[in-house]
C-alpha cells in the first residue's frame, strides 16, 4: 500500500475512480437513442404432434455426451439405459 495514506483513504480513492468510470459510460451512452428491437410476428403454437419413441431415440442419440455435477440425468446415464427410459422419457416430452 502506498506510504503515508490510511486503508480508508485508498478504499474511497478506488470506489471513486470505478464511479467516475461509469459516470463517464452512462454519459456517453445518455447520447444513444434508446434501442428498440424490430417487431416480429411470431406464430403461436395451439397444437403439438406426439413425438413417438422412435423419433425421441434419434434426438437423443444425437445429443452431445457433456454434462455437468448439475444435471439430474447425464446424457451418458440415459443414453445407457435408453431402452428403459424412452416410454417414460417421450410420455414426458408428449405431456401437454
Amino acid at each position: 500500500m502506498p506510504e503515508g495514506e490510511s486503508a480508508t483513504v485508498i478504499a474511497e480513492k478506488f470506489a471513486d475512480h470505478f464511479l467516475n468510470k461509469i459516470n463517464k459510460i452512462r454519459d456517453a451512452l445518455a447520447s444513444f437513442e434508446k434501442f428498440t428491437p424490430d417487431h416480429k410476428e411470431v406464430p403461436c403454437f395451439g397444437m403439438f404432434e406426439e413425438l413417438t419413441q422412435d423419433e425421441m431415440r434419434k434426438i437423443i442419440n444425437h445429443l452431445q455426451t457433456k454434462s455437468c455435477e448439475l444435471d439430474s440425468l447425464p446424457t451418458k446415464v440415459l443414453t445407457s439405459f435408453l431402452n428403459a427410459l424412452l416410454p417414460f422419457v417421450t410420455k414426458l416430452v408428449n405431456l401437454y
